[in-house]
């Protein structure tokens, strides 16, 4: 009988040549993509690696931030127990060392507990804080410290730091520049921190002041001015203030400083020019506007503002009490009579030919402007009771009448008198059509006036008698 081999070793040699050949396709495969794989990477270019993840935890953080962790007693002058010295530095070599935390967090805890201030411990207990990422945490622990010892190096080093990742730019800077001159790291980044605070404190005044917060912007105007006074940022927070505060006096100042750094910006030199005039140097006020209407030949701007500034040199060549005068919020009816006794010559010149009597201004220091500009008919006296009231408010409109009123005696053909000169309606007619006051509007009659408004009509009035 013949015995047949058995099918099965047959077949299993075949799936195992049958395996064997899917591994060596699946192998070819993957070492074909590889090579494609390869083939895609530029040349000369390296295959792009994933970076690793970020350390974190607080021996990460210690390793990061190392230059702003100071022992916690640099810079703090005041004397220590040793009792309280040795765990404050045994705690922090641990933390910077090893990042441990928590004997840190203990000893800053225990020396707090007592309720006794303690600087150090304070330090120590945000540089916890700070290990840990609570910058602000950081940031309301050491602000109270910095104000009250603002040269402490661990305190302020840190404090900026906290401030700086939190974004808070001028507080960081003032942090480091607190301890710059005591601290390499501090002077650093004081440096850097340097133009963006300046720039950040700048914006934040400029916006306080359109916001009416003079206040505010006055505080962010003394941060400038402590960090860098002669900065354009400080000169032009200051023009800006004291714009808003109405102080010329500090407006010119600021002017002074942005003009040496720009000497052709014209609006800054006709700025200063009537600056000088009006609270500082008339003569270099003048000479300034005369310089630009030189240089600027044919304009009209400028050739009305070189009348103005003749003017006011003028005026800065009169008696301190009539400057003083032409430089009050409100007149009385006194501040009229005197100015228009040393600002037009026709009053001081001409022979009165009335005689009214004013019994109330008999023993007035302006009693010889007050009679003349009286017996010249430009200003009234009560007919019965013979009083000119010389501390009565002024307004506009008696300001206009006395101005109408020389005009008509010391003019010649001037065409705009014609329009009238009875009553209020009148008055104001004929102010408009000769350019006293720029149109209706600003005739008033019933308004109080200022200095600076009685000076300008009479300069106007003064153009048309051929004198201003």
């Amino acid at each position: 009988m013949v015995v047949l081999p058995s099918p099965r070793p047959a077949l299993a040699t075949r799936g195992g040549r049958g395996r064997r050949a899917r591994g060596a396709a699946a192998a070819l495969l993957l070492v074909s993509g590889f090579v494609w794989c390869l083939a895609c990477v530029p040349a000369g270019k390296p295959a792009a690696t994933v970076p690793p993840p970020p350390e974190a935890g607080p021996a990460a953080a210690v390793r990061r931030e190392r230059a702003y962790l100071i022992d916690p007693l640099e810079g703090y002058a005041a004397a220590i127990d040793p009792s309280r010295r040795e765990p404050i530095q045994r705690a922090w070599r641990g933390l910077v060392e090893s990042g441990s935390v928590l004997p840190a967090q203990q000893a800053a805890a225990e020396l707090l507990g007592g309720g006794t201030a303690n600087p150090p411990a304070q330090v120590l207990a945000a540089q916890v804080d700070f290990v840990a990422g609570r910058y602000r945490a950081v940031v309301d622990q050491l602000l109270p410290v910095g104000d009250a010892l603002p040269a402490y190096t661990a305190s302020q080093l840190l404090l900026g730091r906290a401030a700086e990742l939190l974004d808070d730019v001028p507080l960081a800077y003032a942090a480091f520049r607190a301890v710059a001159a005591r601290n390499a790291k501090a002077f650093e980044r004081a440096g850097e921190l340097h133009p963006r605070a300046l720039g950040m404190v700048s914006e934040r005044l400029q916006g306080a002041v359109r916001a009416g917060r003079l206040e505010d912007a006055g505080r962010q105007l003394a941060l400038l001015q402590s960090w860098d006074p002669a900065a354009p940022a400080t000169l032009e927070g200051t023009r800006t203030l004291a714009v808003a505060r109405g102080d010329r006096k500090a407006e010119l100042a600021a002017i002074k400083g942005l003009a040496a750094r720009r000497p052709l910006d014209r609006q800054l030199l006709e700025r200063r020019g009537e600056l000088e005039l009006q609270v500082g140097d008339a003569s270099a006020g003048l000479t300034i506007i005369q310089d630009l209407a030189e240089r600027h030949r044919g304009d009209p701007a400028l050739a009305e503002k070189l009348a103005t500034a003749k003017w006011s040199w003028r005026l800065s060549l009169l008696p301190r009490d009539v400057q003083e005068a032409a430089q009050k919020p409100e007149l009385d009816r006194a501040d009229l009579a005197v100015l228009l006794y040393w600002l037009v010559p026709e009053v001081r010149s001409a022979r009165p030919t009335a005689g009214r009597i004013a019994t109330d201004v008999l023993d007035h220091p302006r009693r010889e402007e007050i009679i003349r500009v009286v017996n010249l008919g430009l200003m009234d006296v009560d007919p019965t009771q013979h009083r000119f009231s010389p501390s009565a408010p002024l307004h506009r409109g008696l300001a206009l009448r006395a101005m109408v009123r020389l005009l008509g005696s010391y003019g010649r053909g001037i065409a705009c008198l014609e329009s009238g000169s009875g009553g209020q309606a009148n008055i104001c007619q004929t102010a408009v059509a000769c350019g006293l006051v720029a149109g209706d509007d600003a005739c008033l009659p019933a308004e109080t006036l200022s200095g600076a408004d009685a000076v300008e009509i009479i300069r106007r009035g003064l153009r048309l008698l051929g004198g201003a």
